[in-house]
């Protein structure tokens, strides 16, 4: 198909009508390429830069005493924040597990629950 588009271009002998049917083809795919980009774009990439922005000012506001949960499914109590490291106590026997601060998925401040779930529960009174 590409050869016989690009033959209608290179032959001056073709009909005006031909090179049009061929320019709107190409114009399709054009906007085809554009729109499956936007629909990528809005329904991938901006919630996951959204859920990444939350998670590093969660990070940022993490304190000793935070509930967190962590990407392997370990829940805990922050014990001891360094640099780029956590420590979590887990379980009744208060085991100290220490990760990076990447190993971290969610975060529960102390003083309750995180601002999300306060929403879900009032609209689903």
């Amino acid at each position: 198909m590409t050869n016989q588009l690009l033959a209608l271009f290179a032959d001056p002998t073709t009909s005006p009508d031909a090179q049009q049917a061929a320019q709107a083809e190409w114009i399709m795919m054009i906007g085809m390429v554009v729109l499956f980009g936007a629909i990528f774009y809005f329904m991938v990439y901006l919630p996951q830069k959204r859920r990444d922005k939350k998670l590093k000012e969660q990070m940022e506001k993490l304190c000793i005493g935070d509930k967190v949960a962590t990407i392997g499914g370990l829940v805990g109590v922050v014990a001891n924040i360094a640099e780029d490291e956590v420590t979590i106590y887990t379980s009744a026997a208060n085991t100290p597990v220490t990760f990076t601060k990447a190993a971290i998925q969610t975060v529960v401040p102390r003083n309750g629950e995180n601002s999300d779930s306060k929403k879900d529960k009032k609209s689903s009174k």
